[in-house]
């Protein structure tokens, strides 16, 4: 296999495995998808010259392990497509028919392994140095069926869905797994021939055609992996935004926390479970706007009447850093044990949809970070005192 795109598909596979690992608490569906991904990665990984060799000091015959853990990707391909398309409803006993077959053409492939003198040969070179025994030709016809039959399946499936999908970049993203599927299912059907034609005895420039039939995986697998996080895409972007809403939010909304505790709809604990991605961030995005203005709506009985108007004078047209010296005098006279207000100053009011909220409140808490703030307490206390 080429070295370069070799290394390219590790990346792009492990990286997919990595970053959709948090869909693991979500569905079936999911699960499904994430195990088809992680065995594909461990296939191609464990092909690799170097880590074969170093298994093979490990364990006996490690060429056939890639086979097998393909089998494994085939199977969890099987179960996400049968998730996808309500099958498993229609038949309920698929689910434990596929894993049966699954099963059945693992234990085919070790037997027939263990029944071929010298063991399976998997390079181009070692299938043409010497004729092929029945068993051996049996092997390639058994793995590579099961890997193309769950292979044309899935290219008719994706291609078929791709036709009705509405959005664009959806679209353009199923057909290139349909696409890297066929490529990969093509490559089955190539290689089969070839082993199948050996073993009748005909002669065959394999390894001329090795090569670009490995390139011709390769670059299926690169394909159908990137197809399956186009559609992505879009959410990926949304998701970024969210989060450094998040990050923008954070100080106001730490404030928050510590002095109302009780505005907090989730403990602690939850929330270190949604910073794994578990949770939909947009979702927590929503709660934290939701706890600021809890917060804030308690703290305006801290607010005198008159404060906005002294901060403007202090600070000039800056209707966020107005805001923030607001809630910097409210919370200091919360702090302080002073009593509420009756009729105090009102925070600025901000549009009904929560990207407005967002934006303002981000603005406030970057504010709220400023020196003139906390100089406009101490001069407002000050004037008071005196």
């Amino acid at each position: 296999m080429n070295g370069a795109l070799t290394g390219i598909l590790l990346v792009v596979l492990w990286g997919t495995v990595a970053a959709r690992l948090p869909t693991l608490w979500r569905d079936a569906q999911q699960r499904a998808m994430w195990a088809t991904l992680c065995a594909l990665a461990l296939t191609k990984t464990v092909a690799t010259p170097g880590v074969n060799s170093v298994l093979g000091e490990l364990i006996p015959h490690p060429q056939i392990l890639p086979h097998l853990l393909g089998v494994a990707a085939a199977y969890f391909l099987l179960r996400f497509i049968s998730l996808i398309t309500a099958y498993d409803a229609a038949h309920p006993r698929a689910a434990r028919y596929q894993p049966l077959l699954a099963g059945v053409v693992v234990v085919l492939l070790i037997v027939l392994m263990n029944a071929t003198p010298g063991g399976i040969s998997t390079t181009g070179a070692d299938l043409m140095a010497a004729t092929l025994t029945p068993s051996a030709t049996a092997y390639w016809v058994v793995l590579n069926g099961y890997l193309g039959t769950v292979l044309v399946i899935a290219t008719a499936l994706f291609w078929r869905i791709s036709r009705s999908a509405a959005a664009r970049l959806l679209r353009n993203g199923l057909r290139a797994i349909a696409m890297g599927t066929f490529l990969v299912a093509a490559y089955a059907v190539l290689k089969t021939g070839v082993i199948v034609a050996h073993g009748s005895g005909l002669t065959l420039p394999l390894q001329e055609i090795e090569p670009i039939a490995n390139a011709l995986r390769s670059a299926g697998t690169i394909l159908a992996v990137v197809g399956a996080a186009v559609p992505a895409g879009g959410k990926l972007r949304s998701v970024i935004r969210s989060y450094r809403s998040l990050w923008a939010l954070r100080p106001l909304w730490r404030v928050m926390r510590r002095t109302f505790p009780q505005v907090i709809l989730f403990s602690r604990r939850r929330a270190l479970v949604e910073l794994a991605g578990v949770d939909d961030v947009q979702l927590r995005l929503y709660r934290r706007v939701i706890e600021i203005r809890d917060g804030m709506l308690t703290l305006r009985d801290y607010l005198p009447a008159g404060t906005l108007a002294e901060a403007r004078l202090f600070v000039g047209e800056s209707p966020a850093l107005i805001e923030a010296c607001g809630i910097t005098l409210a919370l200091h006279r919360h702090d302080s044990g002073l009593p509420p207000v009756d009729n105090g100053d009102h925070w600025a009011q901000v549009g009904g949809e929560v990207a407005d909220e967002v934006a303002w409140l981000s603005a406030v808490a970057a504010a709220f970070r400023r020196k003139e703030p906390a100089a406009f307490t101490r001069r407002r206390t000050a004037t008071v005192a005196g």
